[in-house]
């Protein structure tokens, strides 16, 4: 069930960390009772398991559903199609240094030690801070002190780590946004996605290739319009951080369809 949330945004039981009376019941129970089966029969093989779901074609629906769809199953709890779920804060910090080209993929280490912001004060704060960027390393190798939290992470329901939490709270409050937008990481971030882009020949090029480092695809020709509209708006190069900002704040960029 906790491989199943994982991977498809909410467990077949919805309440991961209860399957008592309590707990919600089970959506599929023989679709459960079928995993469990074979996850025993394949000696408890997590990689049988994360494969057999991965390669069905209910890991493959579109999240769009069809008209019947939205009314008989709007929430997608009978799996007519797949759920929109935002990006978890570890995974969108990953995907911001991927789309500034700063991610390092270096595997094991040591942890790297967080980031102390002016407003990070108290009782065993650590004698010196952490980089901004974290050295560019993957969100799992960033310390975590439980009185100490990334508060960027924080904001996108970065769960305490003083509990076990089977299902994070997956909210969208404006704290999200005004992080994007006035973080300091964010804003480096955005600076970065924006010089990446600074060798391109012309202005349309340009936005371009910073729709594809954060988006993965090209604009189209009203977007690449806006986009340089945008941009004419400012007088200097603040105007493709600020387009930055905007590609890093859109429901394309941490949402997963």
């Amino acid at each position: 069930n906790r491989v199943w949330h994982y991977l498809m945004g909410q467990g077949l039981v919805a309440t991961p960390d209860n399957f008592g009376v309590l707990g919600g019941a089970p959506s599929h129970p023989h679709l459960l009772d079928y995993l469990t089966t074979e996850f025993v029969r394949h000696d408890w093989s997590v990689k049988w398991l994360v494969r057999e779901i991965v390669l069905s074609r209910t890991y493959r629906l579109t999240s769009v559903p069809t008209t019947e769809q939205a009314v008989r199953d709007a929430d997608g709890i009978l799996l007519s199609h797949r759920r929109v779920r935002r990006l978890s804060a570890e995974a969108m910090r990953d995907a911001m240094l991927s789309a500034a080209d700063s991610l390092d993929a270096q595997l094991a280490g040591p942890s790297v030690p967080v980031y102390l912001n002016d407003q990070m004060t108290g009782r065993g704060r650590p004698a010196q801070s952490g980089p901004l960027d974290g050295d560019n390393r993957r969100t799992v190798y960033i310390e975590v002190r439980r009185n100490f939290l990334n508060p960027f992470l924080v904001a996108f329901d970065f769960p305490l780590p003083s509990m076990t939490v089977g299902a994070r709270n997956d909210s969208n409050v404006p704290a999200q946004a005004l992080g994007l937008l006035n973080d300091p990481f964010g804003a480096e971030i955005a600076r970065r996605v924006a010089l990446r882009s600074e060798g391109a020949a012309t202005p349309e090029m340009r936005v371009q290739a910073m729709v594809r480092a954060v988006l993965g695809r090209d604009a189209n020709s009203e977007e690449s319009r806006q986009a340089l509209q945008l941009v004419e708006l400012a007088d200097d190069q603040t105007g493709w951080v600020d387009l930055a900002h905007v590609l890093l704040n859109s429901k394309e960029f941490l949402y997963v369809r």
